[in-house]
Formats: structure tokens, sequence, C-alpha cells
């Protein structure tokens, strides 16, 4: 019961205040805007920045895809030699990534539920 007596006392109080500090927070933005000009940027500024983020993200692409390339003719060029070579070599390769895939899969996703469930 007390304490909401000393919430209601302390809304009046500033109830009280209120268009007081309404003037002076109104004064002091007055100042500020008279203070600092205000500058839009031109259309061509913003122009200018999508197109070079552009240019960024087809660089960043064009990198990306080339490693992924060379990754994938790496990998598929082992993997020929150790069949044609090592047939036994190229189906345990092939069996242990068949089965440690999905395994990993799972676990990565189980830890996100996980995760995900605490937040």
């Amino acid at each position: 019961m007390k304490k909401n007596k000393l919430t209601l006392l302390k809304n009046e109080q500033r109830l009280e205040e209120d268009p007081e500090t309404i003037q002076d927070i109104n004064e002091a933005l007055t100042k500020i805007d008279h203070h600092y000009s205000v500058f839009t940027p031109d259309l061509q500024v913003f122009e200018q920045m999508v197109a070079t983020a552009q240019q960024k993200q087809k660089k960043k692409f064009r990198r990306e895809l080339t490693a992924f390339i060379l990754i994938a003719l790496f990998i598929m060029t082992a993997l020929i030699t150790a069949f044609f070579r090592l047939p036994l070599a190229f189906i345990v390769i092939q069996g242990i990534v068949t089965i440690s895939l999905p395994v990993y899969s799972f676990f990565r996703y189980r830890k996100k539920v996980i995760v995900h469930e605490y937040e």
C-alpha cells in the first residue's frame, strides 16, 4: 500500500514538471537545429555507393566461384586417380564420406536446436 502512494506522488511531481521540461527540450532542439545545418546528399552519391557495393560483390562472387571450381577439380582429380590406381582406397573413402556426412549434419543440426532452445 505504501508503494502505491509513493508511486502516485512521484507521478504527480512528474506531471507538474513536464511543461517546463518539454519547453527546455524544445529550446535545446531549436538551438541544435540552428547551429548545425542539414545536408541532404545528392542521388548520384547513393547510386555510386550502390554501384561500388555491387562491383565488390561481383568480385567476391567470382573469387569464391573460382576457388570452388579449383577445389572441386582437385578433389575430382584425386578421386579419379585413386579410383583407377587403388580401387579399394576409393571405395573406403567413399564409404567414410557417405557415413560421416549425415552423422556430422545430424550433430550440427542438433547443436543448433539445443542452442536455440535455451535462448
